[in-house]
């Protein structure tokens, strides 16, 4: 009899836990989510913040607010994000190169890659391509290179926060065709475009899907772009592979928790932004932005072990740099 109350004790209480446990993930979430941006608002990583937050937060039954901190190559979000308390009603944009050589070119910071975040998600891909004004004497990218070897530092190259995926990308070229560029870093694109397109600088750096309105428009030209294959809306832009340059980078966008985030509900988030991307709506949507072309998903696992992978290289790359 003894046993048997013991038994049924253990039987209750196990019951009881397990419908603490699903009551407890059925009513995540029951409130508004916060959505730190590391950039400002207007650039290609805040339009696509909110598209994805609009349509995350209809399946999920709350809204998805966007808080703009952009500055500091990306850190002032980065810290927000891990300083928040870990409980799924916080995420961040997190991009690459920022996300991840921010640590490794900054002292005292408050995070690490590795430990400060739960990646739950990679959402696109986009390569980074370099424009200039249609009036601009650069009508090639052997014309830039030419003027860039006989005047070291005398174009100014305009891309998003120092060591994000624009000034690798401005690095890796120098490094490939043997110029100095004198770097300019921007919070965001759409700062870049103001100062591309009134003149302020030579070239512009950022994700081709930011250009290519632009490009169509017959306001810009793209000299190159560091992808793999060309793209179809421009098919007349080259790659720098196909040019004799090995450059091949970009930005990959997605979100991340503070570490220590309950796994049932970073799976919640991260199983929320495939559907949401594999949805006929969110793609229409998405076409019309002239984003669909760049949506690229990777699991939270995935994305996590690509970032740390490209963190081990990047460090070997400024360790070359020198």
């Amino acid at each position: 009899m003894f046993f048997r109350k013991i038994l049924l004790g253990l039987l209750v209480a196990g019951m009881f836990l397990s419908f603490f446990s699903v009551g407890a993930l059925a009513t995540y979430p029951d409130k508004d989510i916060t959505l730190f941006v590391h950039s400002s608002a207007g650039g290609t990583t805040g339009l696509m913040a909110q598209l994805v937050a609009k349509h995350v937060g209809k399946r999920l039954g709350v809204s998805i607010v966007l808080k703009y901190l952009p500055g500091a190559g990306g850190s002032i979000a980065y810290t927000a994000l891990c300083l928040a308390k870990p409980d799924g009603y916080t995420m961040g944009t997190t991009n690459t190169m920022s996300f991840v050589t921010n640590e490794l070119t900054t002292k005292g910071l408050a995070f690490t890659l590795k430990d400060s975040f739960t990646p739950i998600a990679q959402v696109v891909f986009d390569p980074s391509g370099c424009v200039v004004p249609v009036d601009s004497p650069f009508k090639t990218l052997d014309d830039l290179i030419k003027v860039a070897k006989e005047k070291p530092e005398t174009i100014s190259w305009g891309g998003t926060m120092l060591w994000g995926a624009h000034h690798i990308h401005a690095l890796i070229l120098e490094r490939e065709a043997g110029i100095k560029l004198n770097y300019i870093p921007f919070d965001g694109l759409s700062e870049i475009k103001t100062a591309i397109l009134g003149g302020h600088i030579d070239v512009g750096a950022s994700g081709m899907s930011g250009w290519i309105p632009l490009i169509n428009e017959g306001k810009l030209r793209a000299l190159a772009f560091a992808g793999i294959d060309r793209l179809t809306q421009i098919p007349d832009v080259p790659t720098y592979v196909e040019l004799g340059y090995d450059v091949l980078t970009g930005s990959n966008r997605g979100y991340s928790v503070p570490s220590g985030t309950p796994k049932e509900r970073v799976d919640l988030l991260s199983n929320t932004i495939k559907e949401v991307l594999e949805s006929p709506e969110f793609l229409a949507e998405a076409e019309k932005l002239g984003l669909a072309h760049t949506l690229n998903y990777l699991s939270g696992e995935d994305f996590r072990d690509y970032l740390l992978k490209l963190q081990d290289n990047m460090r070997e790359f400024l360790k070359s740099s020198e």
